[in-house]
This record gives C-alpha cells, sequence and structure tokens, in this order.
C-alpha cells in the first residue's frame, strides 16, 4: 500500500512482535526443555526475528506496515503457540513460548490488517 499508515502504536506492535520472537528463542533454553524443541523453537525463533525484524525495518523505512514481512511474522506467532502442544516439554517451555507466540501473531496480525485496510 502506498499510504501512510504510520502510528506510534504501530511502531509499538512491530517491536512487541520483535521481543515475542526473542522471548520465544530464550524460553525454552531457560527453562530446560528436551533438545528437540530447543532445537526447533530456537531455529524457528530466530527466523521470526529475522521477519519481525525486517517488519519493523519496513515499518520505519515506509511509514506503513508490509503485507508480506507482517504476513510470515503472524505465520511464525501461530507456529509458537502450536509448537508446544506437539512436544511435551513441561508447563514453563510451553507457556513462555505460548505467550511469546501471542505476542508476536496478536501483533503481527495487526500489523498485517493496518496494511490491508483502507486509510481513514
Amino acid at each position: 500500500m502506498s499510504s501512510n499508515h504510520s502510528t506510534p502504536f504501530l511502531s509499538a506492535a512491530a517491536i512487541i512482535a520483535l521481543l515475542g520472537c526473542a522471548l520465544v528463542v530464550a524460553t525454552p533454553l531457560v527453562a530446560g526443555a528436551n533438545r528437540a524443541f530447543v532445537g526447533s523453537i530456537v531455529a524457528s525463533g530466530l527466523l521470526g526475528v529475522v521477519f519481525a525484524g525486517q517488519n519493523l525495518r519496513l515499518y520505519r523505512a515506509q511509514s506503513t506496515p508490509s503485507v508480506p514481512a507482517a504476513t510470515l511474522t503472524v505465520v511464525f506467532g501461530g507456529w509458537f503457540m502450536l509448537a508446544p502442544l506437539l512436544y511435551d516439554v513441561g508447563f514453563l517451555a510451553t507457556a513462555g513460548t505460548q505467550f511469546g507466540g501471542l505476542l508476536v501473531a496478536a501483533f503481527g496480525l495487526y500489523m498485517l490488517v493496518s496494511a490491508v485496510a483502507p486509510p481513514r
């Protein structure tokens, strides 16, 4: 979209999505989850950091959300909420990863909706 959607809340949303990815990377390491979960989530979390970071970078550069970057941020957020259910990792690893995923998905989705919504 070419129109300006810049708001302080969108800036905060992009930052929160990036911080959520960082939380997801740290949680299984701190919680002492099994190696399969650590490998999967840390690798996915680092990719999430790349796309959430690109989402933030493009937003700051263009003053409007990027559909591709926001979409991939949302996809990773969904994965972070789902992944702990596929592994037996315990409460702390599950809760931390899902909470980080919720932040990533919710704020990434807000960025995505803002990117496709008509300006007011």
